[in-house]
C-alpha cells in the first residue's frame, strides 16, 4: 500500500512539472501506475534481492518519495482519495462496497479533469 501511495504521489508530482521541451499545442500524456500490496521491495528503495531495472530507471529520472502515507487502510477509499484529492471521510466512502458516485455524484476525478482540460 505504501508503494501505491509513493507511486501515485510521484506520478502526481511529475504531472505538475512544466513541459519545457514540448510545444504548447502538443497534448501531454500521463502515466499512472498503481500496484496493490507491492511494498517498497524495489531496487530504487535499496532492496538487493529485487531486480527492477525499469522501475529503478523511472525513479532515477523522476521523483522518488520515501515518506508517503495512504488515506485509508482499504484500497477503494485510498485510491479514490488519490483520484479526487479529497479525504475518504469527505466523500463518505470507507469500504470496498460503496461506489463513490452513489456518495458523491458530482465529484470530478483526475482523469475527468484531464479530459476536460485537453
Amino acid at each position: 500500500m505504501k508503494l501505491l501511495s509513493h507511486t501515485l504521489i510521484a506520478v502526481t508530482a511529475l504531472i505538475s512539472l512544466p513541459a519545457n521541451a514540448q510545444n504548447s499545442t502538443t497534448r501531454q500524456n500521463v502515466l499512472l501506475i498503481t500496484i496493490d500490496d507491492l511494498r517498497p521491495a524495489l531496487g530504487c528503495f535499496g532492496d538487493k534481492t529485487a531486480i527492477t531495472p525499469n522501475i529503478d530507471r523511472l525513479a532515477s529520472q523522476g521523483i522518488l518519495f520515501k515518506r508517503a502515507y495512504c488515506q485509508q487502510a482499504v484500497c477503494s477509499p485510498s485510491r479514490l482519495s488519490l483520484l479526487t484529492g479529497r479525504r475518504p471521510d469527505t466523500i463518505r466512502v470507507w469500504d470496498l462496497a460503496t461506489h463513490f458516485r452513489a456518495a458523491a455524484p458530482d465529484i470530478v476525478t483526475l482523469p475527468q479533469h484531464f479530459k476536460n482540460h485537453v
